[in-house]
């Protein structure tokens, strides 16, 4: 369960927190090893019904700790400014908890599949490259991140 913002001045709404969510490059996936430490892993995703769909290979450490202990949080960061004279960052960042899954319905892995296209490669959707992701599909698991607690931060940061 995450604990209360300590500067809560900094604490986006909801809705700016999934804008973030949404509109972020990248973000973190942790999950726990079998020691407790976290194993934490720059990841691609896309957010789909109140969720949020990674896609990786069918084995690794996060999978393995995943099929142990299912509880995961991702933590992104949509823009950020070092303000050097102010010693200060102006930021939008966000994290999210919740339990990780694989997903097993095709169809949901596909469509999963397909926003992830859409959001990375707009511009190349249904052409050659992509057709060979999408027949690749049996060799990539889907992840999803069913989100439980939600809580964006802004330091003056952009949130679009």
């Amino acid at each position: 369960m995450m604990n209360t913002l300590r500067r809560i001045d900094r604490k986006t709404s909801d809705e700016d927190a999934w804008n973030i969510l949404e509109n972020s490059e990248y973000g973190f996936l942790c999950t726990i090893n079998p020691d407790g430490t976290p194993h934490c892993v720059p990841m691609c995703h896309v957010v789909m019904d109140g969720c949020i769909y990674f896609h990786c290979a069918r084995a690794g450490q996060k999978l393995d700790n995943l099929r142990r202990d299912a509880r995961a949080s991702f933590s992104c960061v949509l823009s950020s400014e070092i303000l050097r004279a102010e010693y200060s960052v102006k930021y939008a960042s966000c994290m999210a908890e919740g339990m990780l899954e694989e997903v097993s319905d095709e169809g949901e892995r596909q469509k999963a599949m397909r926003r992830l296209n859409e959001k990375y490669c707009p511009d190349h959707l249904d052409c050659p490259a992509y057709e060979r992701t999408m027949r690749g599909m049996p060799a990539v698991v889907m992840l999803r991140l069913r989100v439980d607690a939600l809580c964006g931060k802004a330091n003056r940061g952009r949130l679009d």
